[in-house]
């Protein structure tokens, strides 16, 4: 998500036109910069910028755009605003994968802990299982209840020093 709200975009990318970059930036907090390149999507896609409809971006895409660049041998700020990219700084950042490693980067990656598989609580009846599964349902048993015996030997052993402290 974007630090700026669309409005807010449109409206400096507006003023960019006839004022200031540098002025407009110190009266909102937001660097001169930023508004140049705001104001160069504004110029190029009118009342319809900032919209980003393809998150997240594809690898077709993205390939596409740097095609694109080099075909026509554009900067990393006019492609980016020519795409309606959110920064020129994710443009780079593609090119950079892209040189390292080829297309394989340009894949969207998945962010996150990865969901939790479920597990059928319910496992086969012992008719069901074979020797070799049998055992090791016996080792995993019997590791669990030697540790649940170790836990709960460490828990009266600390009620005990409770205890004796008065």
């Amino acid at each position: 998500m974007s630090k700026h709200h669309r409005a807010f975009k449109l409206e400096l990318a507006k003023r960019a036109q006839h004022e200031s970059s540098r002025e407009l930036g110190r009266r909102f907090n937001v660097s001169s910069r930023q508004i140049r390149y705001w104001s160069s999507v504004y110029r190029l896609h009118g009342l319809s910028s900032f919209r980003h409809s393809e998150h997240p971006y594809t690898s077709s895409f993205k390939l596409k755009v740097l095609n694109a660049m080099r075909e026509h041998d554009w900067s990393i700020s006019y492609t980016s605003a020519y795409f309606d990219l959110s920064t020129p700084g994710i443009l780079f950042q593609w090119q950079k994968l892209y040189s390292l490693e080829g297309t394989s980067r340009l894949h969207p990656k998945k962010k996150g802990k990865p969901r939790m598989k479920h597990n059928p609580s319910e496992s086969k009846s012992a008719k069901q299982m074979t020797e070799q599964e049998l055992r090791d349902e016996l080792d995993y048993l019997r590791a669990e209840n030697a540790v649940l015996k170790k836990l709960e030997a460490l828990a009266q052993a600390k009620k005990k020093q409770v205890k004796k402290r008065p």
